[in-house]
């Protein structure tokens, strides 16, 4: 059985199938941030597109299992601690924001969202889909600085998001039922600069925090009967700091276009979206 490659019982330890990787930092999806100003004036609303795409690894700790069959208590215990190899991510969100003043606007999303990994659980060529699912967020931009051509300020945001879908693989005779999910929080400082009347560039540092939790579920048939075994996993809660780059193109005076770069030790994101200001 799958599970007797990985969980551990008291008094029993199990020969493990894969590499426990206890040593890589902890990240997830990184949300698209734009410039770390405030973008409009008071009483001034805007609506975007946003895309952003992101691989990283994730840190999954303080494992737990139970197991029924045919559906009286079985057995339970503690499930090793493991890391989610090359976590892929997909995010599209509409973007509502409002300016309260010309020095702080405020913003909410709303979007949908992808995931995929494989291999990592089992370590036996699996591969998780998700079904498309909601995600949800919001922020607010604030400018500290500003003259002539340079603007600096901050960002503060954080968004939630659910990923439900199957992990199989194609010699298994029946797939796991997998469930994710997870909130982050971004903060970003950094200047926003006017290179010409339509052009921009922005950036800066930023420290990203995540929080969540994964459970997959296993339905075995076995001597006539039905063995589920139900697994849960805390995300590991902990902050990293990246940074990144963008470019703002003005296509008119009320419409623009934005292409970044996020990085971190163990993450890369590109993130892009239009903007109309009305």
């Amino acid at each position: 059985m799958k599970k007797e490659t990985f969980v551990l019982k008291a008094g029993n330890i199990w020969l493990l199938s894969f590499i426990v990787m206890m040593s890589c930092s902890t990240v997830f999806a990184l949300d698209p941030m734009g410039p770390p100003v405030a973008d409009l004036r008071q009483g001034q609303l805007k609506e975007g597109i946003e895309y952003s795409y992101s691989t990283m690894d994730v840190k999954l700790h303080e494992g737990k299992w139970i197991e029924h069959f045919d559906g009286v208590f079985n057995d339970s215990g503690e499930a090793t601690s493991l890391t989610l190899k090359d976590f892929k991510m997909n995010k599209v969100y509409f973007n509502l924001g409002y300016g309260f003043t010309d020095n702080l606007d405020a913003f909410l999303r709303l979007g949908a969202t992808t995931a995929t990994f494989g291999d990592s659980i089992w370590e036996d060529a699996e591969k998780f889909d998700s079904n498309v699912d909601s995600t949800i967020g919001g922020g607010i931009k604030a400018t500290f600085y500003e003259d002539d051509k340079l603007k600096v300020g901050g960002l503060l945001q954080a968004s939630w998001g659910e990923f439900d879908g199957k992990l199989n693989a194609s010699h298994w005779s029946a797939a796991d039922f997998v469930e994710i999910s997870m909130a982050e929080v971004q903060i970003a400082v950094g200047p926003t600069y006017k290179l010409d009347d339509h052009v921009s560039i922005y950036g800066g540092p930023f420290w990203h925090f995540i929080t969540g939790d994964l459970d997959d579920e296993v339905n075995e048939a076995i001597g006539g009967g039905l063995l589920n075994s139900q697994f849960s996993w805390d995300i590991d809660d902990s902050s990293t700091f990246g940074a990144y780059i963008g470019t703002q193109i003005d296509i008119n005076e009320n419409t623009s276009l934005n292409i970044e770069y996020q990085h971190t030790a163990e993450s890369d994101a590109f993130v892009a979206g239009f903007l109309w200001r009305f």
